[in-house]
């Protein structure tokens, strides 16, 4: 393993990517069911998800990949000798939406319709969980996910004109280092005030006083 310090979107865009060629792997190309895979960014909310989604149509079934959200904790957790860089825990989930339309009817978009192209989203939630679950990542000899990836349940998301969409969520975690400040200073030379009187304001719900800018 590299000791050269590696940054926030090494880890997060590594996970990311390394989940989307798990995933194209077993359900892409010419024997897979996969139409699509990629990430998203947005919104998890049903207007947002339904404008993204609009632009991909129709390559459905597909997969997006999400990076949810995450917490820093400090470890240790008393802080190190000044400067020196700082160590973190970053637990983090990630997601994978998946999405089927067919226009047959709901039950055919949750179950399928028996054919190879078009699984339902509940098979395409079976096989994340079967191709992610208990997984651990790794790029260029740094470990990803210090803790493998641990099936964190599945929310529904948009029943939308001939879509269904839910997600599989995943929690893990990788550790973040800050950069070396030791040495490192940064100088403030000017600072700028604006200070003016407010008494006898027009201003309605304006109290006197002195606001400084």
């Amino acid at each position: 393993m590299s000791n050269e310090r590696k940054d926030f979107e090494f880890y997060v865009g590594g996970i990311e990517d390394g989940l989307m060629q798990v995933l194209q792997a077993a359900h892409g190309g010419a024997d897979g069911y996969l139409k699509e895979i990629g990430t998203y960014s947005g919104e998890l909310d049903e207007k947002t998800l339904k404008q993204f989604i609009d632009q991909l149509a129709p390559r459905f079934p597909l997969m997006l990949i999400a990076y949810g959200e995450g917490a820093d904790e400090l470890m240790p957790a008393t802080s190190s000798a000044f400067g020196e860089p700082r160590i973190f825990r970053h637990d983090c989930t990630f997601g994978v939406i998946c999405c089927d339309d067919n226009a047959r009817g709901e039950t055919e978009r949750r179950r399928g319709d028996g054919s190879a192209t078009a699984p339902g989203v509940i098979r395409m939630l079976s096989d994340t969980r079967e191709d992610l679950g208990g997984l651990q990542l790794r790029k260029e000899g740094e470990l990803l996910t210090l803790n493998p990836l641990t099936v964190a349940g599945v929310r529904y998301l948009a029943r939308l004109p001939g879509l269904t969409a839910y997600i599989q969520d995943f929690d893990t975690y990788f550790k973040w280092t800050e950069r070396d400040r030791r040495g490192a200073t940064h100088a403030v030379e000017d600072l700028s005030f604006e200070v003016r009187s407010t008494s006898g304001t027009s201003e309605p719900g304006r109290l006197p006083g002195v606001i400084a800018k």
